[in-house]
């Protein structure tokens, strides 16, 4: 007879052994169980932004003794987001496992649901995962993004040799605080570092090249044979395709293949500028996706980078209070000379609205035109709302770089 089944976070000295061993029967089928167990503790989950107090575990007591076992882990990677110049507290999810004799009764939707809320606890403001297909929207999770890649003929790719390229190993700091500065804006991505040691999910190799005595760019590949994925390239465009076509040519590859490329990154633009094949993978409900964990506080850390937006617009004379809502939170932003203040919030006083459900969470990171998203979903907007919304939240093409997923 099963025992009582609790919920719990991870205590580092009593479960962590058990649970990396769950984890990995889990992924056993795509990586081998004894690799991936390895992994957990070479850098995944060790030596990570793994966040023990706000991960949680199913604990099932059983036999005579009532010991417990763990039977469920949903893992939170804690780390800082970016949307525009603004600065977000995000959830990574991963490596969300239930032990096989125990699924179908209903341990994980507790283990997911104590998470979240642990999330909102402790200051998270939303939440970011790359899920299996109609399986996390009953948690609030919404669609996030589509994944976009690049493929090029290396013949299509500059003949010129970049700058000597130099192993590196990624993360590194020096590389780090290039990929932030390059970065500043770019809506989605991580403000690293995020992991301490080479993300192991992603096997590569990393090279980088120097102006000076400083590092001014690098790249990280996959060789896969005829094809090379580039799942990284920092610095200048021109010589971000140099030194992918010259690895290209050193690996024996016909194609590059620049994988979850950010759309607004100069090496995307430069790459659209020539040859190549542009990949879109939508996913309805699965794949990247995004769960709001506390609105009002989201919104006032996004209060500068809305208001540079309503500045730089038509509408950077409007003056009055929005009420946006997403079924579960709701903030008044007071505006007046282009400047936001999230204020408590007056329903009496909403002349001007944006409302919605789960979707509203698609808005903020800028997952898709604004106003498809509005009416897609059911999203409310009344008064000014309409006008407020494309200014306020418009298409932002977000992306996290394959080395900080989780």
């Amino acid at each position: 007879m099963a025992g009582q089944f609790q919920i719990a976070a991870p205590q580092p000295q009593t479960h962590r052994q058990e649970m990396f061993d769950l984890i990995a029967k889990a992924f056993s089928q795509a990586w081998g169980y004894f690799t991936f167990r390895d992994m957990c503790s070479q850098g995944y989950i060790d030596h990570s932004l793994y966040d023990w107090k706000t991960s949680r575990i199913g604990l099932l007591e059983s036999g005579k003794d009532a010991q417990t076992r763990v039977v469920t882990h949903f893992g939170v990677w804690g780390y800082t987001m970016r949307i525009g110049s603004a600065r977000v507290h995000c959830g990574g999810i991963g490596a969300v496992a239930t032990d096989f004799d125990h699924r179908r009764r209903g341990f994980m939707r507790r283990t997911i649901r104590a998470a979240i809320a642990a999330m909102r606890v402790a200051g998270y403001d939303l939440s970011i995962l790359f899920g299996i297909d109609d399986f996390y929207h009953r948690f609030g999770y919404t669609r996030a993004w589509s994944d976009l890649h690049y493929a090029v003929k290396v013949n299509d790719l500059p003949v010129e040799k970049p700058r000597p390229l130099l192993k590196a190993a990624l993360p590194h700091p020096q590389l780090d605080r290039l990929f932030n500065r390059l970065n500043a804006r770019m809506t989605g991505t991580a403000v690293r570092p995020t992991f301490s040691r080479p993300n192991p999910l992603y096997k590569h190799q990393g090279f980088t090249w120097k102006q000076g005595r400083r590092p001014a760019g690098y790249i990280g590949v996959v060789d896969r044979g005829a094809r090379l994925d580039v799942i990284e390239a920092t610095g200048d465009a021109h010589q971000c395709l140099c030194a992918a076509a010259e690895l290209a040519r050193r690996f024996g590859a016909d194609e590059v293949r620049f994988v979850n490329l950010p759309y607004n990154s100069e090496l995307a633009a430069a790459l659209r500028a020539g040859n190549c094949v542009v990949e879109i993978q939508h996913r309805r409900c699965g794949a990247a996706m995004v769960r709001l964990i506390n609105l009002p506080q989201a919104l006032a850390k996004m209060s500068g980078e809305l208001g540079r937006r309503l500045r730089n617009s038509p509408l950077a004379g409007w003056r009055g209070r929005l009420l946006i809502a997403d079924g579960t939170d709701s903030a008044m932003l007071s505006i007046e000379s282009g400047r936001l203040d999230v204020q408590p919030v007056d329903a009496r006083s909403a002349a001007h609205l944006i409302c919605g459900g789960d979707e509203m969470a698609q808005l903020l990171i800028g997952s898709d035109e604004p106003l498809r998203i509005a009416a897609a979903h059911g999203i409310r907007l009344h008064g000014d709302g309409r006008l407020l919304l494309p200014v306020l939240f418009p298409a932002q093409h977000p992306m996290l770089h394959m080395l900080d997923r989780f």
